[in-house]
């Protein structure tokens, strides 16, 4: 018997470009959690659902996005992205990146 692979609802998760970060992310007062992943990572792989149920739980309170850091390459250097997944953590109201924290607590939400 194969086992059942539970549907996982990702409309909550914003993806992120080049084209549309500063006006999604840096335009806005909310506060953002980032993921920044490579699509072969297997790391990233298992992060996926918990990513998309974690931004189905606080989507009222944080927004919830994701960056092909291998296609957005500018947005990775921009952000120090050294390996994969980078988590990072972009504070309510003003931003800069010198105001983006590095998120190295638990993946598991």
């Amino acid at each position: 018997m194969t086992p059942t692979v539970e549907a996982v609802d990702e409309s909550n998760v914003v993806v992120l470009t080049d084209a549309n970060f500063e006006s999604l992310v840096y335009s806005s007062n909310d506060a953002w959690f980032v993921e920044f992943y490579a699509p072969w990572c297997k790391h990233c792989k298992k992060l996926a659902p918990e990513w998309a149920r974690l931004a189905t739980k606080v989507k009222d309170t944080v927004k919830i996005g994701k960056v092909d850091a291998t296609v957005e390459t500018k947005l990775a250097e921009r952000f120090k992205v050294e390996g994969f997944p980078s988590i990072k953590f972009f504070p309510a109201g003003s931003k800069g990146d010198d105001k983006v924290e590095e998120y190295g607590g638990d993946r598991e939400f």
